[in-house]
């Protein structure tokens, strides 16, 4: 980075704010959390890329509709007339493959003993709308970062691959448990490990783990990819655990059959309470997580199933609600992935100020987000100031750099501080300096 110039402080206790270079576009905007007093404001109410901040209105609309002790059902129902069993799909983010061993045992238990052939169904209906969302530009599906939206997924539709050659050979496994996972693999011991690794085949709908390239001997490593399929390879897993528990089950088929005696709810797995989500979501920036939420909220909220884009209506709405006669927001999905969304600094600082302050859940709010020095995407930043004094939400794209939260400062004064940067591609780090060094200047002087 350039040599930084430091704007000089015309009254005591004024923050100096270090210029950004000239090819930045910056938008500030400094509040105390107490007293509403606006301390800085530059760009304040222009339009930026929010990239992951949008997590923070995500979760204040959760917060408000659902409730921090909302807690997902997804359920296994049984026809017996029909012999048909249906794992009907929730939304539920982070399902485990240990919950659905679990739901296997308890849905045997309350079927009948009687060598019967049962049929199992998929329902997916809860979610509409494409998996891979608007401004999702296509490059990014097989990043760990850009799972596709499935209203039944196993943990957060990553798979776990993990390859060794410790011992001699060439090992691969992988996790969570993927029944139809097809894997190519062309790796050999060379000199060095240079590995391409892909599994989704997203037009298929299909895990394919296709491996190439080295692993040098005596090595072992973890990759992390995102894969297709999600609902299917969830039932699937469920039917082979129907078959472990003693039952004979074909399948897994799309929809469920429209005849028969109404459904008996025989097995539920539930979710993670909608506090503890939300903090994975936001603490490690988990944009699958954040779409079914937003899609959750959508369908409690209204008539019928979920979209994303019903979601981001009630986003407007609430930014709406709590900035009047500030510029709309502009929305394509509620994890900030997306290039087309765009909000200002004050939509954010709105959003933090309304969920700190919140009477409701408040302290769930703040416990949901990244701490510095701590944990999350900020526990190896803002080192210049002690561990916990700045909590907030970060918000990275190849061109955009942003964070958002409450700074404790030096004096004990509590600041809503948001910073969004437009920046030219490969200077990711440099921004987040100039963030870490600005908050730094405000947890001394305020």
């Amino acid at each position: 980075m350039s040599m930084l110039i430091l704007a000089l402080a015309a009254l005591a206790g004024t923050p100096q704010v270090p210029d950004a270079p000239e090819n930045w576009r910056c938008g500030l905007l400094v509040r105390d959390l107490d007293t509403g007093e606006t301390l800085v404001s530059r760009r304040a109410g222009e339009y930026f890329r929010p990239a992951s901040t949008v997590k923070l209105l995500t979760t204040l609309l959760a917060m408000e509709e659902l409730g921090p002790s909302w807690v997902w059902r997804t359920r296994i129902e049984a026809d017996t007339a029909s012999s048909a069993l249906c794992l009907r799909g929730s939304g539920a983010p982070l399902l485990s493959a240990e919950g659905v061993v679990r739901a296997a045992l308890e849905c045997a238990s309350a079927l009948p003993d009687d060598g019967r052939l049962w049929s199992l169904y998929v329902d997916t209906s809860v979610f509409e709308g494409d998996s891979h969302l608007p401004g999702w530009e296509r490059g990014d599906w097989d990043r760990t970062y850009c799972p596709p939206v499935e209203p039944l997924c196993i943990g957060d539709n990553v798979l776990e691959i993990m390859v060794s050659t410790v011992g001699g050979g060439i090992r691969v496994s992988t996790y969570p448990p993927l029944p139809g996972l097809r894997t190519e693999s062309s790796l050999t011991v060379g000199a060095r490990t240079e590995v391409e690794a892909s599994a989704g085949d997203w037009d298929l709908e299909a895990p394919v783990l296709r491996l190439r390239g080295t692993v040098a001997d005596d090595t072992s490593f973890v990759l992390y990819k995102p894969f297709a399929g999600a609902p299917f390879e969830l039932a699937e897993w469920l039917r082979l655990n129907l078959e472990e528990a003693g039952l004979e089950v074909a399948g897994p088929f799309e929809g469920y059959p429209a005849d028969g005696d109404s459904p008996l709810t025989v097995a539920v797995m539930y979710s993670q309470p909608l506090f503890n989500v939300l903090s994975s979501m936001n603490k490690w920036s988990r944009n699958m997580v954040a779409e079914q939420v937003l899609r959750t909220v959508c369908l409690e909220g209204g008539d019928g199933p979920a979209t994303s884009g019903g979601g981001c209506d009630m986003l407007a709405e609430l930014t709406g609600r709590l900035a009047p006669g500030s510029a709309s927001v502009i929305l394509a999905d509620g994890s900030g992935l997306s290039r087309l969304n765009r909000l200002t600094p004050g939509h954010l600082a709105a959003a933090v100020a309304a969920g700190a302050l919140s009477a409701s859940y408040g302290p769930e709010f703040l416990a949901t987000l990244p701490v510095n020095g701590r944990d999350g995407t900020l526990y190896n930043r803002l080192d210049d100031i002690p561990p916990g004094s700045f909590r907030g939400k970060t918000g990275t794209l190849g061109d955009t750099s942003a964070i958002a939260g409450i700074l404790r400062t030096e004096s004990g004064r509590r600041l809503v501080v948001v910073v969004m940067l437009e920046i030219p591609r490969g200077q990711v780090y440099r921004a987040r300096g100039w963030q870490d060094r600005l908050i730094g200047e405000l947890y001394s002087s305020l």
